[in-house]
């Protein structure tokens, strides 16, 4: 039998896998998804709604530290259940979940409008900080025209409120079948309306480190119904004046609202860009619209349309560029008049053609038996439907609400986590936003378990790293051919450290990536990564035959007079084989007969902590 000899060298301590120390040159990773089933570029994000105690703050009399406590618990729900991103609703009705100079505090805060916590304190800093800190975004959501709600018409407004300082700014929406509980807007036919909201968004994007601004879909309202909010019809109408008095190229009425929408939706993504431009953000500006454009696009499509009952035109938007990414609201079946594919395939094109990105909203609150008794399937095939290979401008998805997600409606997390969230996931890049790619971390080791990077120097655009992906491929090839496969994401880490299981650290190949705050990503996957070790190069041992059939040796160059263990694993980390040693000698026989044929690890543990691994083939 022939043996292979292999070079002496001095044991050491920590892990025999080799890592390739990367350069600091910047290589961004811009590459298609490896498998759209698996993708690591998928924001899968929440909206955490405050309006009427919904999510959080659920008690608005609770103390600071408690309401503190259970945002905290939120985010970690959120994090350990495979979630990247938040949408925290700061803005519900004219008021404020942060210090404003603007607007009144929130009463969904402290239960009264205008009245400060106590003691004081700006739960949005809180959540961006806290969302930082487990690696999640925090996008501040807003509704932009709404100042009342349905179903609150009795508690009193603040002083400052928009309803008492400007009460001609403000609109009533109806039903036919009720006489109160109405919903009041702001007129957006004025342009003082239009300026007072650009002025909040400024205030918020100015004040805090967040990732995004997100509007919701409250708009103007269309035709009362006996089921539905609208406005009275011209002549009626209560945006008569504003009409008369700001419509300086005479279009129709609803041309002009569709254009007044259009008008506030660009000036606050302008007003965006500069704050991003001065203070080196990257804040990006989406809204969720509802899902239908107009009844009949796409064929087969039927109902209520953001073009014709709230008017306001999303397409617009796109063309005009002035949002980064469309979320429409697409809370229906994968069937009918409302289909998802159906709507999901045309916005997904919409998208594309304008070269934006697009996020589905989805509606897991219809999980519950009173709103709909979807099975889980349902949310599983929409998911899918998100990560077919047409869906080329689809990154992901935003569901509505947490409450299900807290409450694992019909086992939602425990079903997505071991299916479409099995794999770790981070929102992708922004297109039109920083290009500028990170320097990759610096200096890999182990100390033990914990692989450990250096923070690299700041890229030339000045930005440093927010996060850092780990990935742990099977070999030094498959770090090169299979670099953007989502399923080789071992974690996405905030810090410059990651512990990792003692099979892992023997049998892994592992990379580690930058990504930095508009998820750039740079990292080197190169030939240089592996482990020969493996490979039986470097050793202080020679291995005799390998591969075997049912023994094989283990000679020391020097003899070893103290106990060891030898065990040997599969592919996939188990255990398979384990024996003790105690001699003074410099040979021992491994026989474990009863292995199948294949490729194994086996990991040599000495008495003083230190071991050695290696690959074994079973013929």
């Amino acid at each position: 039998m022939k043996k292979f000899y292999i070079k002496k060298i001095k044991f050491i301590a920590t892990s025999l896998l080799f890592i390739s120390v990367l350069s600091t040159y910047s290589q961004c990773l811009m590459d298609t998804e490896f498998s759209k089933s698996n993708p690591k570029r998928d924001l899968r994000g929440a909206f955490l709604a405050s309006v009427f105690s919904l999510d959080w703050p659920t008690n608005r009399t609770a103390t600071p530290a408690v309401q503190q406590a259970e945002l905290v618990a939120i985010l970690d729900n959120l994090k350990t259940n495979g979630y990247n991103t938040v949408f925290l609703q700061v803005r519900s009705e004219g008021d404020a979940m942060y210090p404003s100079t603007i607007e009144p505090w929130s009463q969904w805060l402290t239960g009264t409008q205008g009245l400060a916590p106590n003691p004081i304190w700006d739960p949005l800093a809180f959540a961006v900080t806290e969302a930082h800190n487990r690696g999640l975004e925090l996008h501040a959501w807003l509704n932009p025209y709404r100042v009342q709600t349905s179903s609150v018409v009795t508690y009193p407004r603040a002083v400052n409120h928009v309803v008492n300082e400007n009460p001609s700014w403000i609109m009533t929406a109806t039903r036919t079948d009720l006489s109160t509980n109405n919903i009041r807007i702001m007129d957006p036919g004025i342009p003082n309306v239009r300026a007072h909201i650009v002025q909040v968004v400024q205030e918020i994007a100015n004040n805090y480190n967040l990732d995004g601004i997100h509007f919701d879909d409250y708009f103007y309202f269309g035709p009362a119904t006996a089921s539905a909010y609208g406005m009275l019809a011209s002549p009626n109408n209560q945006d008569a004046a504003s009409y008369s008095a700001n419509n300086p190229d005479g279009l129709t009425l609803t041309n002009w609202r569709r254009d007044n929408t259009n008008k506030m939706i660009a000036s606050v993504y302008d007003a965006i860009q500069t704050i991003n431009s001065v203070s080196n953000k990257n804040i990006i500006f989406g809204v969720s619209p509802f899902g239908i454009w107009k009844s009949g696009t796409p064929a087969g499509i039927s109902g209520q349309s953001s073009y014709n009952d709230l008017f306001c035109d999303p397409i617009a938007w796109l063309q005009a560029g002035k949002v980064d990414y469309i979320a429409p609201q697409l809370y229906w079946e994968i069937t009918g008049s409302h289909d998802y594919i159906a709507l999901s395939k045309w916005w997904n094109d919409q998208a594309k053609l304008y070269n934006k990105q697009l996020y589905l909203s989805q509606g897991i609150y219809r999980l519950r038996t009173a709103s709909g008794n979807w099975t889980i399937t349902e949310i599983q095939n929409q998911i899918i439907q998100n990560r077919v290979a047409n869906m080329d401008a689809t990154f992901g998805q935003i569901f509505y609400q947490y409450k299900d997600i807290k409450n694992n409606e019909k086992a939602i997390n425990t079903t997505l986590n071991s299916a479409q969230f099995k794999y770790k996931s981070f929102a992708p890049p922004i297109l039109g936003k920083d290009a500028i790619c990170p320097n990759v971390p610096k200096n890999f080791k182990f100390v033990g378990t914990t692989l450990t990077w250096d923070t690299p120097d700041a890229a030339s655009d000045g930005d440093l790293p927010i996060k850092y992906v780990v990935y742990a491929f099977n070999s030094a090839s498959e770090a090169i051919t299979n670099k953007d496969d989502g399923s080789k994401i071992i974690d996405i880490v905030v810090g410059n450290e990651l512990v990792v299981t003692q099979i892992m650290k023997d049998t892994k190949y592992f990379v580690v990536t930058s990504l930095d705050k508009n998820n750039n990503e740079a990292g080197n996957f190169n030939s240089t990564l592996g482990n020969p070790d493996f490979d039986i190069t470097n050793k202080s041992f020679l291995v005799y035959p390998n591969s075997f059939e049912n023994q094989f040796e283990i000679e020391f160059f020097k003899p070893i007079s103290n106990n060891l263990t030898v065990a040997i694993y599969d592919p996939t980390g188990k255990q398979v084989w384990k024996q003790d040693f105690g001699f003074s000698n410099s040979k021992i026989t491994i026989a474990p007969t009863y292995l199948s044929k294949g490729i194994y690890f086996a990991k040599i543990s000495f008495e003083n902590g230190t071991s050695e691994s290696f690959k074994i083939i079973k013929q």
